[in-house]
């Protein structure tokens, strides 16, 4: 039985697959750009922007954020389309990717910056090409060098690095190996089973709130956007809503700790620490009361 993925509007992932029997699918320049086509129809179908990609002989990388908390169904479409599309021009038949698709949550802006540059940096590391003549990575369209398309979203990335020449120094030190990764990110690890994003959701005393609905309600109670949800901190005093975020998750969706790690960016250790410090604290604390009161409200299932 499949489990559910981890998606909520706003979210941000790293999405990735291969080639049915690890074989090559994009072999040509048509093929290449018939997948970007395709992908190029997400944002207004499926409220995803695409922050960054790339594209390998035999597999993908995509930086994809769930604004409306639609993942799923966009990378249906897209897995969908491209094969049909694809095996039409071609004259193939039979599936192109190797079953589902890979994702990883992303839940820092730290992780998110470092992320770029990996999938960046992809095909130069494989030998395919050097960083300045990429030509199937999304990098020309930050660096200035190709007219930015319409679905494609650099801005928020670039303020992260500070515009388009910091990003690039950015790059080129991450190459030579001068840049340090964060917590959690490894690249051997990236297409083993356990980062798929995927959650088997356990049974809990009580009714459950459904997760997506239970996110977008802590954001709108709390005032706070995904991402600043997501900070490791928000002001001089730190960020009690994230905190507050990882207990109402534990205790009302019946999330494990480790996924709610991946979400808010922090280890499964810090997230059961803080889960248990809420658990004594909220009732005296008078803006945790009032999120209590109104995060009841929510619908349940």
């Amino acid at each position: 039985m499949r489990t559910p993925r981890i998606d909520f509007p706003g979210a941000r992932h790293h999405v990735m697959n291969r080639g049915a029997r690890r074989q090559a699918v994009f072999v040509d320049d048509d093929t290449r750009n018939l997948f970007l086509q395709t992908l190029a129809e997400l944002p207004a179908r499926f409220g995803v922007r695409v922050h960054g990609y790339a594209l390998m002989p035999n597999h993908y990388h995509l930086m994809l954020e769930s604004v409306r908390g639609e993942l799923s169904r966009a990378m249906r479409h897209l897995g969908g389309e491209f094969s049909r599309r694809l095996n039409v021009a071609s004259g193939w038949d039979g599936p192109v990717f190797r079953g589902r698709f890979r994702n990883r949550i992303v839940g820092t802006d730290v992780y998110w910056r470092h992320l770029l540059l990996y999938v960046h940096l992809n095909p130069v590391r494989a030998g395919l090409t050097d960083i300045d003549t990429a030509a199937w990575t999304s990098h020309r369209a930050y660096v200035e060098r190709d007219k930015c398309p319409a679905w494609l979203t650099v801005d928020e990335q670039l303020a992260l690095f500070g515009g388009p020449a910091t990003y690039s120094e950015a790059l080129c030190a991450a190459y030579e190996g001068n840049v340090k990764p964060p917590a959690g990110f490894d690249p051997k690890k990236l297409w083993a089973p356990e980062s798929t994003g995927a959650v088997a959701m356990p049974k809990i005393d009580g009714p459950r709130t459904n997760l997506a609905e239970s996110f977008a309600a802590l954001c709108a109670i709390t005032g706070l956007a995904p991402n600043e949800l997501t900070a490791t901190r928000y002001g001089r005093k730190g960020n009690p809503a994230k905190w507050f975020a990882a207990w109402w998750l534990s205790r009302q969706c019946g999330v494990p700790h480790g996924a709610i790690g991946a979400i808010l960016g922090a280890s499964h250790t810090v997230i059961s620490q803080r889960v248990a410090r809420v658990e004594a604290q909220w009732r005296q604390d008078p803006t945790m009361r009032v999120w209590v009161a109104d995060l009841r409200g929510l619908p349940v299932r």
